[in-house]
C-alpha cells in the first residue's frame, strides 16, 4: 500500500463511472433524406452475453466496472482510497488519496499502468513496483478528469473540470510528463439546457498526441495540441450521451429519442442514424461504449443491451440483464 503525499495537493478517489483495429467498408454518408432504422434482432435479448473477450469486457465496463485489458486487475473507489483487486477478488494493492471525491481512473492498453485524476495532478501507478506516482499539472485549477491513455500508451489526456466554463484539456507524455494544455474552448450551448456547461462524455488522444476528440452532448470538439486550434462538430442528433473509440476514429451518439447517431472523425461525416429495438419517445439516450478495439460499439437502456458492428451499425448480438 501507499498513502500518496502530493504536498499542497489535494487528490481524489477513483470513480466507477467512466466509460482501436478491422477497416471495414465506410456506408455512404446521410444526406438528409435518410430514415432512420430501427433493426430487428432474430430472437429477443438474452441473459448470455456474446461470447466474445472484447465484448464482454466492454459490458462490464459498460455497467459500471473498471477492468484491466487482460482482465486480471479490478479499481474501486473506497472513501479516500483507490483499491486494486485481482480478478478473484483478493486485494492486490491500494493507495490513499486524501479525498473522496470521484473524479474517473483509466488502465493502460497493456495493463502496466493506472491512471487517476486529481487536483493538479494525475497519478500514475505501476503494477511493476506498486509505486503511485503523481504528474503534477504546472498551470493549477480544478480537478483533472476522465483520463484516457492513446492506443500505444505514449500519451495520457484530461479534461480539466471548471465550475465556471467549459474546461481546458491537457495532454501528458507519458514518458517525459511534459504537459501540453490547450486554449479554453469555444463557447458551446447545450440544447437540453441553455446556460449548462458543456462538459465532455469522453476523451481519446492520438496521432502521437497531436490530436484529441472531446465527445458530448451535442456534438465533438476536435483540438490540434501542434496548432492549438479547436473545431467544433455539432451532431445535429439532439444527443446526451456519447463515446468515442481510443483510436479516435469514431464517434457515437445516444439520443433522447432512443436512437444512436454514428460518425467518423476524419472528415468528419454521420455515417448512420438508427434506433434500438423497443426505443421510441421518452425512451431517454442509451449509454454507449466501444470495444478496446474499436469494432464494435455496445448500447444499453434499462436492462437490455445491444451489440452494433462499426461503423455500420449492424447488430451483432444482445443481451438481457438478470432479473429482467
Amino acid at each position: 500500500m501507499r498513502v500518496l503525499g502530493l504536498a499542497t495537493v489535494s487528490t481524489v478517489a477513483v470513480s466507477l463511472c467512466l466509460v482501436g483495429c478491422g477497416s471495414p467498408d465506410e456506408p455512404a454518408p446521410l444526406d438528409g433524406t435518410d430514415v432512420i432504422t430501427t433493426p430487428s434482432p432474430s430472437a429477443p435479448p438474452t441473459a448470455d452475453p456474446p461470447t466474445d473477450p472484447e465484448i464482454d469486457r466492454a459490458r462490464q465496463i459498460l455497467g459500471g466496472a473498471q477492468i484491466s485489458p487482460d482482465g486480471r486487475y479490478s479499481v474501486t473507489g473506497d472513501g479516500d482510497r483507490v483499491v486494486i483487486r485481482t480478478a478473484s477478488g483478493t486485494e492486490f494493492d491500494w493507495f490513499g488519496t486524501g479525498s473522496d471525491w470521484q473524479v474517473g481512473a483509466e488502465f493502460s492498453p497493456d495493463g502496466q499502468r493506472l491512471a487517476v485524476g486529481v487536483q493538479d495532478a494525475v497519478v500514475l501507478y505501476d503494477f511493476a513496483t506498486k509505486d503511485p506516482h503523481a504528474v503534477m499539472y504546472p498551470i493549477g485549477g480544478d480537478h483533472l478528469t476522465k483520463p484516457r491513455f492513446s492506443g500505444d500508451g505514449a500519451h495520457l489526456v484530461v479534461e480539466e473540470f471548471d465550475k465556471a466554463r467549459n474546461g481546458r484539456f491537457v495532454v501528458f507524455d507519458v514518458r517525459t510528463e511534459r504537459p501540453v494544455t490547450s486554449p479554453y474552448p469555444p463557447y458551446i450551448e447545450v440544447s437540453s439546457d441553455p446556460g449548462k456547461i458543456w462538459y465532455a462524455s469522453e476523451l481519446a488522444v492520438f496521432d502521437g498526441g497531436a490530436k484529441v476528440v472531446a465527445a458530448g452532448e451535442d456534438g465533438f470538439l476536435l483540438w490540434s495540441t501542434r496548432s492549438q486550434t479547436f473545431d467544433w462538430v455539432p451532431c445535429g442528433c439532439r444527443g446526451e450521451l456519447a463515446a468515442v473509440d481510443r483510436a479516435g476514429r469514431h464517434v457515437a451518439f445516444g439520443a433522447r429519442d432512443g436512437s444512436i447517431s454514428m460518425w467518423t472523425v476524419s472528415g468528419p461525416t454521420e455515417v448512420k442514424r438508427w434506433k434500438p429495438p423497443g426505443s421510441g419517445e421518452g425512451a431517454g439516450p442509451p449509454t454507449l461504449t466501444f470495444t478496446e478495439d474499436g469494432r464494435h460499439l455496445l448500447s444499453k437502456a434499462g436492462k437490455d443491451g445491444y451489440v452494433w458492428s462499426v461503423p455500420e451499425g449492424k447488430l451483432v448480438g444482445s443481451w438481457r440483464d438478470a432479473g429482467a
